[in-house]
């Protein structure tokens, strides 16, 4: 049996995580791939299962189950424009707001909002939500996604237990995804009123960090992009070939349930072949900076 230290992770769990964390990430896209999430979702139990839908966050069983060619994710960041939050390719603008990714993942986009900080909401903690801090506090994803696995639900206690890491575990692995291999502070206000979290504003926690990442994505170059970037996708493919209405009722809600795996395969593939594609875009902006690179060395 795998030896505990006293914050209650295993030896081989940290070190798991540790070398997770000095990893050099290579793929951009691998920081919201939905396959880690499905992966764990896929084994809950259907009382587990429930249990995510009175969050609020049932929705996220129509992620697909595959993996997202990282090329169309990286060149929606590229173009996004942090001064007008909106999204510039061959074929239009899209505009993204917090209510469109609501949307997109059937997250609520009302309420009150997520604190960013644990010392603003550390103190509305009660004794019970103050032992899930230190319970989840510093913990790897890894920690928490065997807590989503793991963890009974016979009681109320047990049931918030789960709530709370399943929270944690969508957060870090796909809404909210970071670099670190441990979860953030950012995270950890979900722990507060869980019983009630369907009735914050998921969509604004989401796409404001998203914002806040690609913002340093652009004035730092940095390869790896954070944030739910897999969000941009669904509404640039919903808008380009479903238009642009909010509320179209041919197009209802959450608009995952319709961008099934196979209809994104197929327009990933168009965006490869398509001349106005965004696969092609990328592709012609490698080329040009070859191109450049040659003329500056003569």
């Amino acid at each position: 049996m795998a030896k505990k230290n006293v914050s209650g992770s295993t030896t081989k769990e940290k070190g798991r995580a540790k070398r997770e964390a000095k990893r050099p990430d290579k793929r951009s896209d691998s920081r919201c791939t939905p396959l880690k999430f499905r992966k764990i979702y896929d084994r809950l139990s259907p009382k587990k299962k429930a249990l995510i839908d009175e969050m609020g966050l049932g929705a996220f069983q129509q992620l697909p189950n595959f993996y997202i060619n990282h090329k169309v994710l990286i060149e929606l960041v590229r173009s996004y424009d942090i001064f007008t939050n909106t999204i510039s390719t061959s074929v239009g603008e899209f505009l993204i707001t917090s209510e469109k990714v609501g949307h997109a993942f059937g997250l609520n986009c009302r309420g009150d909002l997520f604190e960013k900080r644990q010392k603003d909401f550390e103190d509305k903690l009660n004794d019970e939500e103050k032992q899930a801090l230190d319970l989840f506090k510093g913990k790897s994803l890894t920690f928490v996604q065997d807590m989503v696995k793991d963890c009974p639900i016979e009681t109320d206690g047990q049931k918030r237990t789960f709530k709370r890491a399943f929270a944690l575990f969508i957060q870090k692995s796909f809404l909210l995804p970071t670099s670190s291999a441990y979860i953030s502070p950012v995270h950890l206000s979900v722990i507060r009123d869980i019983d009630n979290t369907q009735d914050r504003n998921w969509a604004h926690h989401v796409n404001s960090f998203l914002i806040n990442e690609i913002k340093e994505f652009h004035d730092q170059g940095s390869q790896a992009v954070k944030g739910c970037h897999f969000v941009l996708m669904i509404i640039y493919f919903r808008e380009r070939y479903d238009g642009k209405s909010l509320n179209d009722p041919n197009f209802p809600a959450p608009w995952i349930q319709r961008w099934t795996g196979e209809l994104m395969k197929e327009k990933i593939k168009a965006e490869d072949e398509d001349i106005t594609g965004l696969i092609q875009r990328a592709k012609m902006r490698a080329q040009q900076q070859k191109t450049d690179k040659k003329k500056n060395r003569g």
